[in-house]
């Protein structure tokens, strides 16, 4: 072993050591350690919901699964596996009127490199964008009156914009990140605020992957006079392949506002075709609990056509109400 392969080596170990020391030592931290550890403390909430009816149907035990474009939230290492050009869109319509859109499109970087230099490589990494936006419209205005009558209607607007960039170090580590412009708007109220997220995978072997990161790392945000931190959370991830068409996940994580988080998922894949595939999913995930009535659990299914494929989940929330969450990607 030369001495450049000695060093670049060294240098995985040592990147992938530091990612997994932060992602323990946020895990282990109590959650007053990253916050005051009470509920609803964070604003920015919205940031907490994770897009894709994949990840979704799994109970968002996704980190180390993450292989396509939903990686540019729930981990951006995960990008490096991005092979493709792909693009996404999801919709899911939330209880109490909520409206919740996510749109995404990456760029392997070393398809744009090959095309102008002739030369492929698989780590040049790949390249995302994604937006996120939850709505709420014609929510009555009241206490202006005496007798609280309605006097009118407001909107709420909640929107992110993520760049992300996640590369291969070696065949079996990947880091990424992403940085994210926050906007919110409450009324004649509006706040901006800044984040960033860092992600880690390691693929132990063929069937192992683990993962480890953080998420909403980045000033407060400021709607109105007040400012309230982001809803900051590190995780943990494994996945398990049992055979090649079964897989199992875990996520553990920890969010400022509130006790340790738990969920994990399954997927089992099969391939009829060339060109026409199906999966069946299922998860739990803790955080979905707090609502009283049947909820924690997540439903769904994939079915994929040649380069496209569509995706479904159906995650309830006890008294709440239910959500379906429907995906589109495509991959050119």
């Amino acid at each position: 072993m030369d001495m450049d392969t000695r060093m670049l080596e060294r240098g995985r170990r040592a990147a992938w050591a530091a990612a997994l020391l932060l992602g323990l030592l946020l895990a282990s931290a109590p959650a007053s350690a990253l916050g005051d550890g009470s509920r609803g403390t964070s604003g920015a909430a919205f940031l907490k919901i994770g897009p894709g009816a994949r990840p979704a149907a799994m109970g968002e035990a996704y980190s180390a699964v993450a292989d396509d474009i939903h990686a540019v939230y729930y981990n951006p290492a995960g990008l490096a596996r991005v092979g493709a050009w792909e693009l996404t869109g999801m919709h899911d319509r939330y209880f109490q009127g909520l409206d919740y859109n996510f749109i995404a499109f990456a760029v392997p970087v070393s398809r744009l490199v090959s095309r102008s230099t002739g030369v492929w490589s698989e780590y040049a990494g790949t390249v995302a964008v994604g937006v996120y936006d939850l709505a709420v419209d014609g929510m009555e205005r009241r206490g202006e009156t005496d007798t609280n009558e309605p006097t009118g209607t407001f909107e709420s607007d909640d929107m992110a914009i993520a760049l992300a960039y996640g590369r291969r170090i070696d065949e079996k580590l990947s880091l990424g990140g992403a940085g994210k412009i926050i906007r919110q708007s409450l009324d004649d109220r509006h706040g901006t605020a800044f984040a960033a997220d860092l992600g880690a995978l390691y693929q132990l072997d063929k069937r192992l992957t683990l993962a480890a990161g953080v998420r909403h790392l980045g000033t407060g945000a400021k709607l109105g006079g007040e400012s309230d931190p982001l809803p900051l959370t590190g995780y943990l991830g494994a996945a398990y392949r049992l055979r090649e068409p079964l897989t199992f996940s875990l996520d553990l994580g920890v969010p400022r506002d509130r006790v340790p988080t738990v969920s994990v998922g399954t997927e089992y894949t099969r391939k009829f075709s060339d060109d026409l595939r199906a999966a069946l999913r299922a998860g739990y995930f803790t955080r979905n609990t707090d609502a009283d009535g049947f909820n924690g659990v997540s439903l769904g299914f994939g079915l994929g056509f040649g380069r496209a494929g569509f995706d479904f989940a159906w995650v309830p929330f006890g008294d709440l109400g239910n959500t379906f969450r429907y995906s589109l990607l495509l991959k050119f």
